[in-house]
């Protein structure tokens, strides 16, 4: 992988949505939480900009466990 690649990865992860949640206590706490699924397509929109023929929907089954 290049510095390209790693910078694309950084980028991708950057973007993702994060929200706070509130622990057992009541009390809110700030905490990095991100959805599986925002994960997921976040890398298939910033892969699919390497690659014209990237296949976003396969990745995203491979993603899920669903195969190719």
């Amino acid at each position: 992988m290049s510095r390209k690649d790693f910078r694309l990865i950084a980028e991708a992860i950057h973007l993702l949505p994060s929200f706070e949640t509130y622990q057992q206590d009541g009390k809110l706490y700030p905490c990095d939480v991100v959805n599986f699924d925002a994960i997921c397509h976040r890398f298939a929109e910033a892969l699919r900009t390497t690659n014209p023929r990237f296949n976003a929907e396969r990745f995203l089954r491979a993603c899920n466990g669903k195969g190719n």
